[in-house]
């Protein structure tokens, strides 16, 4: 059942209110929550002094608290992080040397983002991120009996960004010459709209001549997907 309070508890924070009291410093005083306090001083009109007084209380304890609070949430988000880190780093043991498992992960990062067989009739797998890349290409080598004269790579980018500086960056991460890159015009779409990532090197997409790799890689992948969608 709800607290009932006395006539005198309720004049005493009426009291404390016309004094100019915030409600933090009434329910801080009295132990009692501010929406209870509320109730009882809603009717009392403070004084533009008073008024003043806690705008500037509200000021300054925001100034203070506002840094402590980030601080605590961005220490609850590492803690939250490394708990989850932890959680995982066991998979750093799968032996990626083992050609089904490389097969596998491939072939579920191919399904995810490859160009899929028929609209394709080629190995084609993009993204802007370069782990990403250099995983799958390096995977892809270790996993298969790659021929290097099929390999290429293309690049999409934005208007300002420098295509020559993209391409040594993508030729020295994926091992592939940056005689074997496919010319690419920038996305039209992006002039006059400065990019705003320093970091982003556009997005890369590695091109392999062999229809027979993509349909595998795709095979392996709705495979594993059929598999858990039969088993559910």
């Amino acid at each position: 059942m709800p607290r009932v309070y006395s006539e005198k508890i309720k004049q005493k924070a009426r009291n404390f209110r016309s004094r100019g009291w915030s409600l933090g410093e009434i329910s801080l005083e009295m132990k009692i929550p501010k929406n209870t306090i509320l109730g009882w001083v809603r009717h009392i009109q403070l004084t533009e002094r008073q008024k003043e007084r806690l705008k500037q209380k509200i000021i300054s304890s925001g100034v203070i608290g506002r840094p402590l609070a980030i601080k605590a949430n961005r220490e609850k988000i590492k803690n939250w992080k490394e708990g989850i880190e932890k959680k995982v780093r066991h998979f750093e043991k799968l032996p990626m040397q083992n050609p089904e498992i490389g097969k596998l992960i491939c072939g579920l990062l191919y399904l995810c983002e490859g160009a899929k067989y028929p609209a394709s009739r080629y190995l084609h797998f993009g993204n802007s991120d370069s782990r990403i890349i250099y995983f799958f290409i390096n995977l892809l080598r270790k996993t298969y009996n790659i021929d290097e004269d099929k390999l290429r790579f293309s690049i999409g980018y934005r208007y300002d960004q420098n295509y020559e500086e993209l391409k040594n960056y993508w030729s020295n991460l994926t091992g592939i010459p940056c005689s074997k890159c496919l010319n690419a015009k920038p996305d039209m779409r992006t002039k006059n709209k400065p990019t705003l990532r320093k970091d982003y090197k556009g997005v890369c997409r590695i091109i392999y001549y062999d229809t027979s790799l993509q349909f595998e890689l795709q095979s392996i992948g709705e495979t594993i997907i059929k598999n858990g969608a039969e088993g559910s």
